[in-house]
C-alpha cells in the first residue's frame, strides 16, 4: 500500500492531466448523437399571405415630338428641363413665307367684309379687357389692389390669382380660366397667364403681396364702363349679321376665310405644341438644323399622371386580384409606406434575363413627392386569418400523410398528430385540432 501512495507522489502531475483529459472525453461520448432541443409554446397568432413585387415609377405622359413637314429650325422656345402647359409652342421651322401670306389674305378679308367682322372682335376685346380690377379673397389686406392691364385675348371666366415667395423669387400662380405660374417682375408689368394681360403693383412693395389670394372677373360687369361697351358690341354684331343676310361680300368672304385656315393649317404643321403639361427632357436639335418629316425634335415627359409599374411572375400574376390596396415602400423615403390601388395587369408577359414577367400597373393614391424613375416595391396582401393557434413550420414533422409534432408531458415526451390548415407567408402554419394554447412543443435538431 505505501508502495501505491509513494508512485502516486511521485507520478501526481500526470494523474491530475491524465483525469481532467479522461472528464473531456466522458463528456464529450455521452453527448455525442445526442440531440439540440428547443421548447415552443402554443400561442395564437395573425397569419398573412402576401407577395412583395418590386418596380419602378413612370408617367403614363411621355411623347416624343417632330415637324408634319421637312424644313428648317428657325426658333426653339424652351430649354432642357423646363415646365410646359398643354397647348404651349415648342419649336418652329421657318415660316415667314407662310406669316406674310396669312398677313395679305387676312387684310383681304378684312376689305370683303368692309372690316365688320373685326369691328366686332375689337369691340368684344374692348368689352373683356376695359377697367379689370382684381377683388382680394380676404377683406382684411390692407393692399394697394393690383394694376390689370392689356389685351385679353381669352374667353369670359374668372381668373383665381396667388401670389407667394418661394426661396428669394416671388411667384405668380393663376387657376380657374388657365393654370400658369411664373416669377414676379418686381420692377415692370408681369405677364400672367397667356391671353394678354399684365400685372404691376403701382409704387406698392411686391413683398408685401406674399400669401395673398386675389379674383379676376372677366368681363367686369361692375365697372361704369360695361354698359358702354357693351352696347357697343351688340351694335357691331348686328351691322354684321345684316351685312351676312344681304348677301354683302358674302362669297369673297368666304373664300378669304378657307384661305387663312389654310395658312393657319400649314403654319401648324411647321409647328410643335405640348401635347400635355410636363417637363421637357430631350432636345435633340439646334436652330438652323434641319428636321424631316416626324423625326424627333423635342421629348415631353408629363409629371400629372404618375403609375407604378410591378414585375409579377407567372406564378403569382394568377393570385392578383384588380383594384385590391397595395402598400408601397420607395428607396428614396425609407420607413414610410404609401398607398395605390391595383389597376391592370398585361396580359402579355415580357421576359427579363430570359424570365416570363407580367406587368402590374398601380395607380397611386398620392403621388406629391413621387417622381418618375423612383424604385419601389409593393406587398399586396392575399389572404389573412386572425387570432388563430399557429406553430412554425419547421415543428412539424410528416409521417406520411400525416402531420406529427412531440409535445412535453408529465415523465416525458410523446408525439401528437394535428391537422393543419392556412400556412402564411412567414412559415406560420395554422393548427385546427390536436393542440392547445400553451401545449409545449419539442424541436430537436439532429447533429
Amino acid at each position: 500500500m505505501n508502495k501505491i501512495k509513494d508512485i502516486f507522489k511521485r507520478h501526481k502531475k500526470y494523474f491530475l492531466i491524465g483525469g481532467g483529459v479522461l472528464v473531456i472525453i466522458i463528456f464529450f461520448i455521452s453527448r455525442g448523437g445526442g440531440d439540440d432541443k428547443e421548447v415552443y409554446a402554443v400561442g395564437r397568432a395573425n397569419l398573412e399571405q402576401s407577395v412583395v413585387l418590386s418596380g419602378k415609377v413612370e408617367t403614363s405622359d411621355k411623347a416624343d415630338l417632330g415637324f408634319a413637314v421637312s424644313g428648317r429650325l428657325s426658333q426653339i422656345f424652351v430649354k432642357n428641363n423646363q415646365s410646359v402647359s398643354a397647348g404651349q409652342m415648342l419649336a418652329q421651322l421657318e415660316v415667314d413665307d407662310l406669316l406674310a401670306d396669312l398677313k395679305i389674305k387676312q387684310a383681304s378679308y378684312k376689305i370683303s367684309d368692309s372690316d365688320l367682322e373685326s369691328n366686332v372682335e375689337n369691340t368684344y376685346r374692348t368689352l373683356l379687357s376695359s377697367d379689370l380690377v382684381p377683388t382680394p379673397n380676404r377683406e382684411d389686406y390692407n393692399l394697394e389692389t393690383p394694376i390689370i392691364g392689356g389685351i385679353y385675348e381669352g374667353a369670359e371666366g374668372r381668373y383665381k390669382i396667388i401670389l407667394n415667395r418661394e426661396d428669394i423669387d416671388m411667384y405668380i400662380s393663376t387657376f380657374g380660366l388657365e393654370k400658369t405660374k411664373r416669377v414676379l417682375k418686381e420692377s415692370a408689368p408681369t405677364p400672367f397667364g397667356t391671353k394678354g394681360l399684365y400685372i404691376s403693383f403701382g409704387d406698392a412693395d411686391v413683398e408685401d403681396f406674399d400669401d395673398t389670394t386675389w379674383y379676376l372677373d372677366i368681363p367686369n360687369k361692375s365697372s361704369s364702363s360695361y354698359v358702354a361697351n357693351y352696347n357697343a358690341y351688340n351694335e357691331a354684331k348686328k351691322r354684321l349679321d345684316s351685312a351676312l343676310k344681304s348677301g354683302e361680300d358674302n362669297t369673297s368672304s368666304a373664300i378669304a376665310q378657307a384661305e387663312i385656315q389654310k395658312i393657319n393649317a400649314e403654319i401648324r404643321k411647321n409647328t410643335i405644341y405640348a401635347p400635355f403639361s410636363g417637363r421637357v427632357t430631350n432636345i435633340e436639335k439646334e436652330v438652323g438644323e434641319n428636321a424631316s418629316v416626324g423625326e424627333r425634335v423635342i421629348s415631353v415627359l408629363g409629371e400629372e399622371k404618375l403609375e407604378i409599374i410591378l414585375q409579377v411572375s407567372e406564378l403569382d400574376v394568377s393570385r392578383l386580384t384588380l383594384d385590391s390596396s397595395i402598400k408601397l415602400s420607395f428607396d428614396a423615403f425609407s420607413g414610410e409606406d404609401f398607398y395605390g390601388i391595383l389597376k391592370t395587369i398585361n396580359s402579355r408577359e415580357t421576359e427579363i434575363d430570359g424570365v416570363p414577367v407580367y406587368e402590374a400597373f398601380v395607380e397611386l393614391e398620392s403621388a406629391e413627392k413621387i417622381k418618375t424613375g423612383m424604385s419601389v416595391s409593393g406587398t399586396v396582401v392575399l389572404a389573412t386569418k386572425d387570432n388563430v393557434i399557429a406553430i412554425p413550420s419547421y415543428l412539424i414533422k410528416k409521417d406520411g400523410d400525416k402531420s406529427v409534432v412531440e409535445v412535453m408531458e408529465e415523465g416525458g415526451t410523446t408525439e401528437k398528430q394535428i391537422a393543419t390548415g392556412f400556412t402564411g407567408t412567414d412559415n406560420m402554419v395554422e393548427v385546427l385540432s390536436g393542440l392547445e394554447e400553451g401545449d409545449k412543443i419539442i424541436s430537436v435538431f439532429e447533429k
